[in-house]
C-alpha cells in the first residue's frame, strides 16, 4: 500500500530552479534503505552507495505535473484540454481586439447594436437603436442607390429582421429582403422551379421590392426564396414603405406651406392660392458665396429663403476711373440683406424685367424655389396676386444714392482699418503680444450642429 504524500506548509522551495510543492516519503524511506550508507555501525559511506543516493535523491521532492494542453479524444480516451484562468481569457480577448484594426471592431459593434434594435418592436426602438439602424443601413448599397436620404433615414423605423430554418420559403411578393446572414435561392414564376439555375443569394444580395410591381414586371421580380440554411432577413414591407413615403410627403408639403405664409408679401393670401404655389416649390442649399441674382439679368427662379443670409450689392459703375476700369474689375456696393422669411424674384420673372441688383449668398441658404416656366404657368388669379403684393428685391435708388453709399462703406473700411493698426502698434509698444500668456483669447468650445440632423434641403 503506497504511503500518503505530505505538502509543504510552507511557500514553494527552489532546488535546482524547480519548484517543490511537497515530499514523497515512500521515495525517502526506499532511500534511507540503500546499503553502504553511513550511519550508527558504518563510519563512511561507500562509493557505490553514495553514487546511488546522489541519483535518486530527487525523487522524494512532489513537483507539479506539467499540463499540455490537447484536444479531447471523447469515448477513447480522458484527455480533457486544460481551463484557462479567466483573467488570462481576458488579456488574450484584449490582445486580439488590439490586433484588429480599430475601424473594423467599431464596424462590429455597431453592426451587432443594430441587429439587436432590429430585433426589438419598432415603437419600443429608442433613439439610439434608431441612429445605429441607421448607419448599419447606409453600408449597404442596394439600400443608398434605391433610397433617397430622407427615406433612408425614415426606413430605420419600419425595417425589422425574420429568422428562418433551412429549408423554409420566403415570399417576396409584398416588400424588400436584404440578406444579413445565410443565403438563399430565388425563384420566379417564368419557369418551372425544377428549370431554374439561377445562383443562390448571400450575405447582403437582396430581392423583392420597395413597392407592389406593376403587371409587366411580376415575371422579373423574384416571387420567393428557398433558404438553404439558417438565415436572418431584413425586410421592409410594401406598406410600412407607402406609409412612410405619405408621411415625407405630408412633411415635406407642410415646410413648403409654411415657408410661403412666412413671408411677409404673402401674409394674407388664400389657402387655394399658397397650394398652387406649394406644388412648384422645389427645396434647394446653396453654399456660401455663391452668385444666385445677376444685375442686368432675369432671375433664374424664385426663392422663398428658409435659413441662411443674402447681400444685396449694386454696381457703382460712374465712380470708377475709365482708365483704371480695365484692370480694376467691377466693385459693387452694399444695399440691402435678404434673411430667413424673405423671397426675390417674382416681378423679375413675371413681368419679364432684368434685376437691378445683384444677390450673393452670404452663408450657407437654405431655400425652396420655383422655375421660370413652372411660375408662368400658374393660373391668372395667382399670377396677378403676385404681381399685387410681390414688391422689386430692390427699389429705386438714384446714382447719387449708390454713390453717396459706397463713400460711406469706404470711409468707415478705412476707418477701421485705422483703428485695428493704431491698436495693435499700442499693444507692440506696451510689449502685450495677443495670444500669449494672460492675454491668450479663450473661446469657449465650437457649437456643432446636431450629427444626426436630417436636412431636407439637398445641396446643390
Amino acid at each position: 500500500m503506497p504511503l500518503p504524500t505530505a505538502s509543504l506548509s510552507t511557500q514553494l522551495l527552489d532546488i535546482d530552479g524547480q519548484r517543490i510543492i511537497g515530499i514523497n516519503y515512500s521515495q525517502l524511506r526506499a532511500l534511507c534503505r540503500i546499503s553502504g550508507l553511513r550511519d550508527g555501525d558504518i563510519s563512511q559511506s561507500s562509493e557505490e552507495a553514495h553514487e546511488e543516493f546522489m541519483n535518486s535523491y530527487q525523487r522524494i521532492f512532489l513537483r507539479p505535473k506539467k499540463v499540455i494542453p490537447a484536444i479531447p479524444l471523447g469515448q477513447e480516451g480522458n484527455v480533457h484540454a486544460p481551463q484557462r484562468p479567466k483573467a488570462i481569457e481576458s488579456q488574450t480577448s484584449q490582445k486580439r481586439n488590439r490586433s484588429q484594426p480599430r475601424g473594423k471592431q467599431t464596424q462590429e459593434m455597431l453592426f451587432n447594436h443594430a441587429i439587436k434594435a432590429l430585433k426589438k418592436i419598432p415603437v419600443e426602438r429608442s433613439q439610439q437603436d434608431l441612429q445605429a439602424i441607421h448607419k448599419m443601413l447606409k453600408m449597404f448599397p442596394c439600400l443608398t442607390t434605391q433610397l433617397a436620404k430622407p427615406e433612408l433615414h425614415k426606413v430605420s423605423s419600419i425595417a425589422i429582421i425574420e429568422t428562418w430554418d433551412r429549408g423554409q420559403i420566403v415570399f417576396g411578393h409584398n416588400g424588400f429582403f436584404l440578406i444579413l446572414k445565410g443565403s438563399v435561392k430565388p425563384y420566379t414564376h417564368e419557369a418551372p422551379k425544377e428549370d431554374q439555375k439561377t445562383p443562390a443569394i448571400g450575405v447582403e444580395g437582396f430581392f423583392g421590392s420597395f413597392e407592389p410591381p406593376h403587371s409587366e414586371d411580376t415575371s422579373i421580380i423574384t416571387q420567393y426564396a428557398l433558404t438553404l440554411e439558417p438565415c436572418e432577413i431584413l425586410k421592409i414591407s410594401h406598406s410600412g414603405y407607402a406609409k412612410l413615403k405619405k408621411e415625407i410627403l405630408a412633411q415635406d408639403y407642410a415646410m413648403k406651406e409654411s415657408l410661403i405664409q412666412g413671408c411677409q408679401y404673402y401674409l394674407d393670401w388664400p389657402k387655394l392660392s399658397i397650394d398652387h404655389l406649394a406644388k412648384l416649390i422645389q427645396l434647394k442649399t446653396f453654399p456660401a458665396n455663391q452668385v444666385l441674382v445677376k444685375e442686368g439679368k432675369v432671375c433664374p427662379f424664385v426663392a422663398y429663403i428658409h435659413e441662411g443670409e443674402c447681400t444685396i450689392l449694386q454696381d457703382i459703375g460712374s465712380l470708377i476711373n475709365p482708365a483704371k476700369k480695365k484692370g480694376g474689375g467691377i466693385k459693387f456696393v452694399v444695399v440691402g440683406k435678404l434673411g430667413c422669411m424673405e423671397s426675390f424674384g417674382e416681378v423679375s420673372i413675371l413681368e419679364d424685367q432684368p434685376s437691378p441688383c445683384t444677390i450673393v449668398t452670404a452663408t450657407e441658404v437654405q431655400a425652396g424655389i420655383i422655375p421660370p416656366e413652372a411660375l408662368r404657368g400658374l393660373d391668372s388669379v395667382t399670377i396677378s396676386l403676385m404681381l399685387q403684393t410681390a414688391q422689386p428685391t430692390c427699389g429705386k435708388i438714384s446714382q447719387e444714392e449708390i454713390n453717396k453709399e459706397y463713400v460711406r462703406q469706404e470711409k468707415s473700411k478705412e476707418w477701421d482699418h485705422i483703428k485695428k493698426r493704431v491698436l495693435s502698434d499700442a499693444l507692440f509698444y506696451n510689449g502685450i503680444q495677443q495670444g500669449c500668456g494672460k492675454w491668450t483669447l479663450n473661446r469657449g468650445p465650437r457649437k456643432t450642429a446636431d450629427k444626426y440632423k436630417l436636412s431636407m434641403f439637398p445641396s446643390s
